[in-house]
């Protein structure tokens, strides 16, 4: 059967009879229109509809993200016994299926929807516990069209600092080991930069995350741990409180690796929180980037926004920007025997994870996944690794320079009377270094915490006495 109508809009006439005339074809035409969307013409171009679900697992709650054509209202409740949180999304089909989501290790049991007779969605979450529901709609972005994301956040009781957060050197001494805290940027529902290739940042720095905690774990004195350790978001501000308070942080490294509309950009970067303004256009670009996380995340209330301009204000934060941009210059020297170098200067802009008045806390990007080889290089696991070697070079010697009181590099530097010093020359080795003073290569490298042969010029080892 085919319905042909035409809509008509009168008004420019100035005869009553055509005026008129015009209006009954609007009329007729909306009539028809009407018709039709009660034949179910209507219902593909007008009607919600669910496109795809979505899973990430955080620690502390479940993230389930609707895919959706159009914007649509809905409402949350929940329901005892058993428990279960309901979510109804108005005038809204489902044109995927659940089966697919893996919602094992969460307290989700089972997930379940069914078109109500007045033409909403219901879509019912039965669980293990009770759990706290959080909702809030995204506009659509570069990645994605419009979003629902249903948060279920675990009930479970506020992790308190513990003995383990600091960790003894040795059970006879009364110093500890400084607290590394290492972020890896972006996650779940936000995959940050993406390459040419595919790749995503939110996976190669998580990599890169992990690869420098396994080389700090090995560190005599430090205390890696990881504030990202799986494929899920984590609001900026979340990710400081994390550090500060289950942690006890002394410092604080993001990971990242950004993109440019030019391809050509290229090469590492350290970045330091700007009390004024950024360095340069490209670092005021990049903080507007990662302080955008938030936005794919949920909303930044007017609340947090007014925490962080107090924040900013606090002459506590005077001696941790000061510190920072030390810790900035040793990692960004180490990242240059590694790579290429975008700037070779710290540089420093409004970056939001950044703003902690309690750590010394820095940016470190490694590099641009939008340039090819970069790309191509940050993929790899020998270049993931390398990277996070001069990172662990820089941290150790910003401790080793500026020691914090009870930590061991505080307890060396007051017994550095015990070992002799000798600064690196062009053609010095391990072994040449060694036999000149007759200790073992193997008691150098166990003091001055040296895995590989390569020894920079200009470095100051300590050379064990006795």
């Amino acid at each position: 059967m085919k319905l042909k109508f035409v809509i008509s809009f009168g008004g420019h006439s100035a005869h009553p009879k055509r005026s008129m005339r015009g209006g009954a074809l609007l009329k007729a035409g909306l009539l028809m229109l009407g018709l039709g969307f009660g034949l179910g013409l209507g219902n593909s171009v007008w009607a919600a509809s669910v496109e795809g679900v979505r899973l990430w697992k955080a620690p502390d709650h479940t993230r389930f993200v609707f895919d959706l054509n159009v914007a649509t209202p809905h409402h949350v409740f929940m329901l005892d016994n058993p428990h279960r949180v309901v979510v109804d999304l108005e005038k809204t089909t489902m044109q995927t299926l659940l089966g697919h989501l893996d919602y094992s290790d969460t307290f989700v049991s089972q997930i379940r929807s069914a078109k109500q007779k007045n033409g909403n969605l219901r879509v019912v979450f039965d669980l293990t516990q009770a759990l706290k529901p959080k909702s809030f709609s995204l506009s659509p972005n570069d990645q994605y069209g419009h979003r629902l994301v249903i948060d279920l956040y675990n009930n479970a009781p506020k992790v308190v600092k513990t003995e383990t957060n600091i960790a003894k050197v040795k059970s006879n001494n009364e110093f500890r080991n400084v607290i590394v805290a290492i972020d890896a940027g972006h996650g779940g529902e936000d995959p940050g930069a993406i390459g040419k290739k595919g790749s995503k940042e939110k996976d190669i720095v998580l990599a890169i995350a992990r690869q420098l905690e396994r080389l700090m774990k090995k560190e005599k004195g430090i205390t890696p741990v990881l504030i990202r350790d799986g494929d899920y978001y984590l609001k900026l501000d979340k990710r400081r409180q994390l550090a500060r308070e289950k942690y006890n942080a002394d410092m604080f490294i993001s990971i990242h690796a950004d993109a440019f509309k030019d391809q050509r950009a290229h090469g590492a970067s350290v970045f330091t929180l700007s009390r004024s303004g950024a360095t340069s256009g490209m670092a005021r670009y990049l903080a507007e980037k990662a302080n955008q996380s938030d936005i794919v995340g949920g909303v930044i209330t007017e609340e947090e926004n007014e925490l962080m301009r107090r924040v900013l204000v606090d002459l506590a934060m005077e001696g941790v920007l000061e510190h920072s941009f030390y810790l900035g210059k040793h990692i960004l020297e180490e990242l240059g025997d590694v790579s290429a170098l975008h700037k070779k200067r710290v540089e420093q802009a409004g970056f939001r994870v950044l703003k902690s008045p309690e750590m010394v806390s820095l940016l470190v990007e490694t590099g641009f996944i939008s340039n090819p080889k970069e790309e191509k290089l940050l993929r790899t696991k020998a270049y993931q690794k390398k990277l996070a070697r001069a990172v662990l070079s820089g941290t150790r010697e910003y401790f080793t320079r500026y020691p914090l009181p009870g930590t061991y590099y505080a307890w060396k530097k007051q017994h550095s009377g015990q070992f002799a010093r000798h600064t690196i020359k062009k053609g010095d080795t391990l072994s040449t270094i060694a036999n000149y003073y007759h200790v073992p290569v193997k008691h150098l490298r166990e003091v001055n915490q040296i895995e590989t042969d390569v020894i920079r010029v200009g470095k100051v080892l300590l050379i064990p006495q006795g």
